[in-house]
This record gives structure tokens, C-alpha cells and sequence, in this order.
């Protein structure tokens, strides 16, 4: 059944959660931990994941209201204590969407704890922790958690897995993104050094993030179509896929067009003292990543909803 406002509730779960994952662990992560807390030290984090938080809660409270109602099938204005109680307490789906919510709380409460303790970069590790969590929980909005016995548990492992990942990459290149839009990574030679060496850094961390992709989707999918060459061919649930597929394809390409040339070439040009052209560059082609990442969560959305073995 076609039912766009389930996509674009579930889109926006994804993208939230995975935003509010990704930002603190970005700024968690490695060596570079004071060059990126350098780098985005003007920006409103703390108000960015505030809003985050609080918009991740409001689409949780929306998803059970929502859910119960398709569950019990009853209008949305029926849907009473009772029945949002049973789903809450007595479905996997509403363990989760409480876990959520109980951890997009705590999230709140620590980041308004922080504001007395001072900058919100000394929180990153919790506070990725606390999303995280958060966000692992959409595993079970979907087939990750649909399986049983040991076939089910690898493939609620793999979900979770991919999850994480996807959330890291995906709130990595809106970060970079936001960062080369900025007037100063044209005017500042100091941030565009800073923003190239972030660049340069993040190599490492995002082949792990691709590693665990392929890995956990491969795990995922091929448990979940039966390792099935028609399944992926003739049912909508498989050609979806392949677009996803196909999409992540183009990340990947140009993830490495970024690592082989475009930063090296930007590097080039600051020390020649004229990085214009090449900042331009690695913008548009990292808008271009960002929007195949968007277009990898709205077809994420949908197949959620869809069942495999459906024509």
C-alpha cells in the first residue's frame, strides 16, 4: 500500500537520528578530535542537537501513535492510553520506540548538564553513545528484527551495524559539506587548511564505515531475499535495492574521487595560495554525495516497508 506519509515520517527518523549519532562522533573520533572541535567551535552544536533531540522525540511520539493505529486498525483520533500502553509495552516495535524515547531524554538532560560544565565537544562520547543507542533502535521498524533463532539474530546484528555505519558517513558529509559552504573556505586560509586536513583525516574512519556497510548489507539483504538472484530482479522490494544499490555505488565513487584527487588536489593549491577553483570542486562533489545520501534514506524508507518476497 502506498502510503507517502509513512515514508516521510520514517525518512525523517532516519536522517535526525542519524544526524544526532554522527555530529558527536565525528567530533569524537581519533587524532583529530581538537582540529574538528577547532573547526566547528562557532558553530551552534549545542543548539543543533537540542533541536535534534527534540525533534527526534516528536517523531517517535508520532511513529507509535501511528503504528498503533495501523496496528488496530482504527482512525489516529481513536487511538487511546490503552491501546498506545499495549503497544508500548507489549510489541518489540514499542520496547524499542520507549527505548528511544527514554535515551533521546537522558540525551536532553546531559546536554543541559553540559551547559553549566562548559563546552558541549567534552560530551561527544556520551552523547554519540546516547544517540546511538537511540538511533539502533529503528532495527526494529524494519526486517532487521523480523527473523528468529540464530538466521534472525545476525541479521538484527548486521541491521544494527548498518545503521551505525550509515549514520557515521552520512552525518560526516553534511558536516563537510556545512564546513566548504562556509565564506571561510574560500577568504580563511586557516579553516581551509583545517577543513583539507579533516578531509585527509577522515580516509581511515570512512573505510570502516564502507567496510562495515558492504559487509552488514550483504549479511542483511542476502539473509532477508534468501540469497535470491529473482527475488532482487522481479519484485519491486528488489529493484528497489538495486537503486540503493546503485546510489551507494555513486558514494562510493565519489568518496574516492575525493581521496585520490580532489583533495590532494586542494592541498596542492594551498600551498600555491590560490585554492579557489579546487574548493569549489570538492564542494559541488560533496553536494553531490550528500544528495545521493538523501536519496539513499528515502528509498531506505520505503523498503522498509515493503516485503521481500512481494512481486
Amino acid at each position: 500500500m502506498f502510503d507517502p506519509a509513512a515514508y516521510v515520517l520514517r525518512f525523517l527518523e532516519y536522517l535526525v537520528l542519524m544526524v544526532l549519532f554522527g555530529v558527536p562522533l565525528f567530533g569524537w573520533y581519533g587524532s583529530h578530535r581538537t582540529a574538528i572541535a577547532d573547526a566547528l567551535s562557532d558553530w551552534p552544536l549545542r543548539g543543533v542537537l537540542l533541536l535534534g533531540a527534540a525533534v527526534g522525540l516528536m517523531l517517535t511520539g508520532t511513529d507509535v501513535v501511528v503504528k498503533t493505529a495501523s496496528i488496530l486498525g482504527m482512525p489516529v483520533a481513536d487511538v487511546d492510553r490503552a491501546s498506545l500502553g499495549w503497544y508500548l509495552f507489549e510489541t518489540s516495535a514499542g520496547l524499542a520506540a520507549t527505548a528511544r524515547g527514554a535515551l533521546l531524554v537522558i540525551l536532553i538532560v546531559v546536554l543541559g548538564w553540559q551547559r553549566r560544565r562548559g563546552k558541549v565537544e567534552s560530551a561527544f562520547p556520551r552523547l554519540a553513545m546516547l544517540a546511538g543507542g537511540a538511533l539502533a533502535t529503528l532495527a526494529w521498524n524494519g526486517h532487521a528484527a523480523a527473523g528468529e533463532g540464530a538466521s534472525g539474530a545476525l541479521r538484527l546484528a548486521a541491521g544494527l551495524v548498518h545503521l551505525l555505519a550509515a549514520g557515521g558517513w552520512v552525518a560526516a558529509v553534511l558536516v563537510f559539506l556545512g564546513l566548504l559552504l562556509r565564506r571561510e573556505a574560500v577568504s580563511g586560509s586557516g579553516h581551509l587548511r583545517t577543513t583539507h586536513d579533516l578531509l585527509h583525516g577522515f580516509s581511515t574512519l570512512g573505510t570502516v564505515f564502507v567496510a562495515a556497510l558492504i559487509v552488514s548489507g550483504i549479511t542483511h539483504y542476502g539473509d532477508l531475499t534468501a540469497w535470491s538472484l529473482s527475488t532482487l530482479l522481479e519484485s519491486t522490494y528488489g529493484n528497489l535495492l538495486l537503486v540503493k544499490l546503485a546510489l551507494f555505488g555513486g558514494m562510493l565513487g565519489l568518496g574516492a574521487l575525493h581521496r585520490w584527487t580532489l583533495v590532494p588536489r586542494l592541498g596542492r593549491a594551498l600551498e600555491s595560495g590560490d585554492p579557489v577553483q579546487e574548493v569549489r570542486a570538492l564542494r559541488q562533489s560533496v553536494a553531490a554525495e550528500a544528495a545521493l545520501a538523501i536519496l539513499i534514506l528515502i528509498v531506505v524508507s520505503v523498503l522498509g516497508t515493503l516485503s521481500p518476497a512481494a512481486a
